[in-house]
């Protein structure tokens, strides 16, 4: 009973908390305006460790530093890494399959090794959505305990 009052409720008021897909199948990572996203691989061509971090702001995904090396950075196009100097505005990301970079995605205090998340068409798509309250409580009300 107390289930179908909630479902109601978050229907009518059209509660759609932001979420962080991570896969086609999931999991799913609640955030709010303002929270931090990191994305943490060891870059192939140097082998040294890259940290993204994305704050998500106005529905999207802003890339705002990159944490390396100097030599890693300009492999990816940046002349600086420091804070508020990125400047990329993203609403997903992917990452191939096969990627050998051991990529791991923090959000909410859970951290996912994107080599555990089932692949679609070779790639491991991460992106910010909306979704309906009740639908994620439940398809994914079972992650708020783990």
């Amino acid at each position: 009973m107390a289930f179908a009052v909630l479902g109601a409720f978050c229907l009518g008021f059209g509660i759609r908390p932001q979420v962080i897909a991570v896969g086609h199948l999931g999991p799913h990572i609640w955030v709010r305006e303002g929270d931090t996203v990191c994305l943490s691989y060891t870059q192939s061509m140097y082998g040294v460790p890259v940290e993204e971090r994305f704050r998500v702001e106005g529905g999207r995904l802003s890339l705002f530093e990159v944490v390396t090396s100097a030599a890693a950075l300009e492999y990816l196009g940046l002349e600086s890494g420091s804070a508020n100097s990125v400047g990329r505005v993203v609403n997903e990301f992917s990452i191939p399959a096969g990627s050998v970079g051991g990529h791991i995605l923090s959000a909410g205090g859970r951290r996912i090794a994107l080599a555990d998340v089932p692949a679609e068409d070779g790639r491991i798509r991460v992106r910010l959505t909306r979704q309906p309250l009740i639908v994620y409580l439940v398809l994914h009300g079972w992650e708020l305990c783990g």
